[in-house]
């Protein structure tokens, strides 16, 4: 027979039984809260040493005497270990243990420094690239395996404060960066950022509880298939990144020169308009993934989100916006890419939690992927559109050009909004359908 300690307190007296409940969950809450800080940390430890080359572009063309094609190599290198990485990583996770496998890419990541600060060769230098690609995968894909297990009823809220704190940091890397670099030198930066990487690998090994983990003792091949083959997951992921226009083709490529041209503004307040759609995405990582977990209406957030971000780019695109707005509307367009975060935490319960790594790893790469489709959709239309002209040798696009072919962007939403419903009315059609058999 199980003994357990309440049965040794009187059925009568709750403040003693209360004392010895409170203690542990207590302890529990302060765990759980110090694993999502560890991985938020490496999340955002991620997001530095991504947008490092940009800071560090002059010392590393100038230490290795390397030219802007093969620093360009260099600098992309990050998205080959990056994007490709994913499916494994979720696999190891789902396999052997986060607590085994998040240790090794964060040590991973901060290993790539290594060829940076001492003399190994340019080689070595693509290799440790490719190492903190590798790594850093699994940032998201760790978060969204044992965020869920750790935080069931506030699993969005919790992947989009992280998320939103390393928007915010991704802002500011530089104005972070910089001054260090000025003050102690490129090198002793750089251990800085090797060492405390080695840090949080450790520290997370140690803290990290084995009752965190999910491990699959399914069949390898079928713990693929399972997600791979899920038609659900696999829709819902393409319906979404269908939506990431705002962010990957706007915010990150041909925003600046849309507005530039549309709006006859200058290239610093054009900017500052692209910023201010990170800083509301920042904003809206938190809100939108508490209004989803609250209501559980994460197909509706989605949705409406949606409808938001068409409203405001065909207002922008009108060519009549206030330029005084244009600053309101850019931090709305922000808030409202956040669905991202929403959806992922919902596609990532399509599948039992041993399996949320790996799940979590297809839609994000699904979702990503539509980011090169936006680059280079909205850049193959400007082309397209071109009417020859040429100043100082560069090509000029008219603003007809540029109206149609940001128009890509809010024309993919609403082919997303039409297949997100559809996805969701089935859903609801086959719960009411199986609540009435039971």
């Amino acid at each position: 027979m199980l003994i357990k300690d309440a049965d040794f307190v009187p059925k009568n007296y709750k403040g003693l039984s209360n004392k010895i409940i409170m203690p542990t969950a207590e302890k529990n809450r302060i765990i759980s809260f110090l694993i999502w800080l560890l991985i938020t940390i490496f999340y955002c430890y991620q997001c530095v040493l991504r947008s490092l080359p940009n800071i560090i572009s002059h010392e590393v063309m100038s230490n290795f005497n390397i030219g802007a094609s093969a620093f360009g190599s260099f600098s992309g290198l990050y998205y080959i270990g990056y994007v490709f990485l994913h499916i494994p990583i979720g696999v190891a996770i789902s396999r052997i243990g986060a607590r085994t496998i998040l240790p090794i890419c964060i040590a991973l990541t901060a290993i790539g420094l290594v060829p940076l600060i001492y003399p190994l060769g340019w080689e070595s230098a693509l290799i440790g690239r490719v190492l903190t690609g590798i790594g850093s995968a699994a940032a998201a894909v760790g978060a969204l395996q044992i965020f869920r297990i750790i935080y069931p009823a506030k699993f969005a809220r919790m992947l989009g404060l992280m998320v939103s704190v390393g928007l915010i940091v991704a802002v500011y890397v530089g104005n972070l960066i910089v001054p260090v670099i000025v003050s102690v030198g490129l090198e002793a930066t750089l251990k800085v950022l090797l060492y405390s990487g080695l840090i949080v690998a450790i520290l997370i090994y140690y803290i990290m509880p084995q009752s965190t983990e999910e491990k699959s003792e399914r069949n390898l091949i079928s713990d693929i298939k399972s997600v791979v083959f899920n038609y659900k997951l696999l829709l819902t992921s393409f319906f979404a990144g269908l939506m990431v226009g705002p962010m990957e083709g706007f915010a990150d490529a041909w925003g600046s020169a849309f507005l530039i041209n549309i709006y006859g503004i200058d290239k610093v307040y054009a900017d500052f308009l692209i910023l201010s759609i990170l800083l509301g995405m920042s904003a809206g990582c938190v809100i939108l993934p508490y209004v989803a977990d609250k209501t559980g209406y994460y197909f509706g957030v989605t949705i409406t989100s949606g409808i938001v971000l068409i409203i405001c780019f065909y207002y922008i695109l009108s060519g009549t916006a206030s330029v005084g707005i244009l600053d309101y509307v850019c931090i709305i367009i922000g808030v409202f890419s956040a669905y991202q975060v929403v959806m992922l935490a919902k596609i990532s319960t399509f599948v039992s939690e041993e399996r949320s790594g790996l799940a979590g790893a297809v839609a994000n790469m699904i979702i990503m992927a539509f980011g090169w489709f936006f680059h280079n959709s909205i850049g193959l239309s400007l082309d397209n559109l071109w009417d020859g002209t040429i100043v100082d040798g560069v090509r000029q696009y008219s603003n007809d050009a540029f109206v149609k072919s940001i128009s890509i962007i809010p024309s993919a939403i609403i082919i997303s909004i039409i297949g997100l419903s559809a996805i969701a009315i089935t859903t609801i059609l086959k719960a009411r359908t199986l609540s009435k058999v039971n």
